[in-house]
């Protein structure tokens, strides 16, 4: 379910009609502190133009989001929040959980027993995987790739 650009809540964040906390922004990018984080310290990095999903964001752009999101664990490594991990994640799709449809990397610290946590079927998603049905993979990928 993709939204419209005007209904949007980052765009709106950009267009400064929702209050924000921002960390950093520039041409290309915003950087703030999330409103629903899972640990303090749950920081955001959007693109300052509406694109609903990653394969909507330019080359340029998504690399600036990972090099900043590089500076943005640096921060929050050396900072006062607890932070003994941190975690990079992307849900790309209503499927994946994303609530937001406009690309937003989440960039968050963790720590030990901080009660957050992707819930499976370990019995499922842990069974090694027969060679055969990986190579198959990796060949029907290798042929959308080019």
């Amino acid at each position: 379910m993709k939204e419209a650009k005007e209904n949007c809540v980052f765009c709106k964040i950009l267009n400064k009609e929702l209050p924000v906390s921002m960390v950093y922004e520039d041409e290309k990018i915003a950087v703030f502190v999330d409103l629903f984080p899972v640990n303090e310290g749950h920081i955001l990095i959007i693109p300052k133009y509406h694109a609903p999903y990653m394969k909507d964001v330019d080359d340029e752009t998504l690399q600036h989001i990972m090099l900043y999101a590089k500076k943005i664990n640096a921060a929050l490594r050396s900072s006062k929040y607890k932070c003994e991990g941190i975690n990079l994640f992307v849900a790309d799709g209503e499927t994946a959980g994303q609530e937001v449809f406009h690309f937003h990397l989440h960039v968050y610290p963790r720590f030990r027993e901080d009660g957050f946590g992707f819930k499976y079927n370990a019995s499922k998603h842990f069974l090694e995987s027969e060679r055969s049905n990986m190579n198959e993979i990796a060949l029907e990928l290798k042929g959308k790739l080019n």
